[in-house]
């Protein structure tokens, strides 16, 4: 049985209490906690305090890392480098980390061949980003590329498969059977709509099928299901009743 998780920023002190108090009500099983630059020496202890299980996300391009630009090598390395104290003082079981945009896929590969980090797993991407760039590793080619040649694990976002389907005029369900070929570890999931990557969503108020998100989790032996979701002002009410769904769905 899959486990759940909940997504957090590695800013997001006003969460704590409630994510601590979900924690020991056994809402969930882990954290999945995405990394903003130059929080580590402010946030890593109150990380730690809480002892829960953690996957760490690396940061992505809306903070400046972007593997698939060689000019930012040095950049990247520098923000590499406190994703992975976070994820080695948390004990982090895997890294997510996106594989850019914009450039080419060869300074990707390239790039994360020098990373060495075995913890690795590459997330797919929609086709293009919220601002219109053009996203590496949203075409099964390029995201077999990066696993086969880097040997890193792989992560299938549901939305960005989705959206990435819808541009290229294909079934959105068979594209997210293709990607399970590349045996994803770990499975990112919300609501949203088909015509570009944007905001989460509840499950319910966007436009996905869930009834073929539903047959795509059967299907996949991921060991961790992270959802993806909005945090307004009830989003505690909303992970619980967006989480009964998704179990439904096992």
């Amino acid at each position: 049985m899959s486990k759940y998780g909940l997504k957090l920023w590695s800013n997001n002190e006003r969460y704590i209490t409630q994510a601590e108090k979900l924690y020991n009500e056994k809402a969930y099983d882990y954290v999945e906690l995405y990394i903003v630059p130059g929080t580590y020496d402010k946030h890593i202890e109150m990380w730690n305090s809480l002892k829960i299980p953690y996957i760490i996300h690396c940061t992505h391009y809306m903070h400046g890392f972007n593997l698939a630009d060689k000019e930012r090598f040095k950049d990247n390395l520098k923000m590499f480098s406190e994703v992975k104290a976070f994820c080695d003082k948390l004990n982090g079981k895997h890294i997510i980390i996106h594989p850019g945009i914009g450039d080419s896929i060869e300074n990707t590969t390239e790039q994360i061949n020098i990373l060495s980090e075995k913890r690795l797993l590459v997330e797919n991407m929609p086709y293009v980003s919220m601002f219109g760039d053009d996203c590496r590793g949203s075409v099964y080619e390029e995201l077999k590329t990066i696993v086969d040649s880097c040997n890193v694990g792989f992560c299938l976002d549901v939305a960005h498969a989705i959206t990435t389907a819808f541009h290229l005029g294909i079934d959105s369900f068979e594209y997210m059977k293709k990607m399970l070929s590349l045996s994803p570890g770990i499975l990112h999931i919300s609501d949203g709509t088909k015509q570009i990557h944007g905001k989460h969503l509840n499950i319910g108020d966007g436009e996905f099928n869930f009834e073929e998100i539903k047959k795509i989790i059967a299907l996949s032996s991921a060991e961790y299901i992270t959802l993806e979701l909005p945090k307004e002002n009830n989003w505690i009410h909303s992970f619980t009743e967006d989480l009964k769904k998704i179990k439904n769905y096992e």
